[in-house]
């Protein structure tokens, strides 16, 4: 573990009796993110597509005689209908939601629809969260104060939004459209955080940038050829998962909203991420794409 993890680590605080919704939670990151939050007693809520890896991730996760534990819930992110399955299912099975954190990402090198008809990539990885967190809100403004993180990659500086082409149809590439994403997902983050700030809300909306992390998804023989060469430089997902557990629960990040946090610390945000011409641009396409109507 490197200084900036043990540091993140050591000022870990109790969360015994919160509980913490984390998307792809079953492997990776997210995994770790539970086990983490669970051993300083939260109770955590792991969502994930498959089943079986789901069962097998809640039985791992509660071995640990810890305070807390965990429980995992089955949702296709790529199906709208099915993240606001989801919602509905955390809503009415929890009295009250501290932390949600939108953790769950793909990449996919060829271009692939989901059955809303939108590309896969930006479907999973930022739609799903749009959605998901908005239907949410409710829940998170009853239990405030309440987080909402959204964890995003090294790559979402560089990304650009084709206004005309978000769903890249025309032109798609797999590290381009995982890029687009994550931005997405930043810039939407960060205007949450305003949003929430205007209305008085002590609800807060971080960004998480856990670097460039050796998982599953970044591992795969097709990933694009960037995420190859940068293997070596790769942290593991323990290490990555120390910050976003501490973004979650640390008591230094309590009114920390609207900002970008790495390696446990509060970062600048790219200046990309923060333009409020496209946070709106992109909120009223978002609406669309969802048919959450011009919100």
């Amino acid at each position: 573990m490197n200084d900036h993890a043990q540091e993140a680590h050591t000022r870990l605080t109790s969360a015994r009796g919160k509980k913490i919704l984390i998307t792809g939670g079953t492997s990776g990151v997210g995994l770790e993110t539970a086990r983490q939050l669970i051993a300083v007693g939260a109770d955590v809520t792991v969502v994930g597509s498959g089943a079986s890896k789901g069962k097998a991730a809640e039985r791992s996760l509660n071995e640990p005689a810890g305070t807390g534990r965990a429980k995992f819930v089955a949702a296709d992110l790529s199906s709208l209908a099915a993240v606001r399955r989801l919602a509905t299912t955390i809503s009415e099975r929890l009295d009250r939601l501290d932390v949600l954190i939108n953790n769950a990402g793909v990449i996919s090198t060829k271009r692939v629809e989901t059955v809303d008809g939108n590309e896969l990539t930006f479907a999973v990885n930022y739609l799903a969260p749009f959605v998901l967190t908005n239907e949410l809100l409710p829940l998170l403004k009853r239990s405030e104060p309440a987080r909402i993180l959204a964890v995003t990659a090294a790559v979402e500086p560089f990304a650009r939004f084709p206004w005309g082409d978000l769903q890249r149809a025309r032109h798609y590439g797999g590290l381009r459209a995982y890029a687009q994403s994550k931005r997405a997902l930043a810039t939407y983050t960060i205007e949450l955080a305003r949003r929430l700030r205007a209305e008085g809300s002590a609800v807060t909306a971080n960004v998480v940038d856990p670097f460039l992390v050796q998982t599953a998804l970044t591992s795969a023989h097709d990933v694009p050829l960037l995420f190859k060469l940068a293997r070596p430089l790769m942290i593991q997902p323990q290490t990555a998962a120390h910050w976003v557990a501490g973004a979650a629960v640390d008591d230094r990040f309590a009114a920390t909203s609207g900002r970008h946090i790495m390696f446990g610390r509060r970062a600048p945000s790219p200046p990309a991420s923060r333009s409020r011409r496209a946070a709106s641009r992109l909120w009223k396409a978002s609406a669309t794409a969802t048919g959450r109507g011009g919100e």
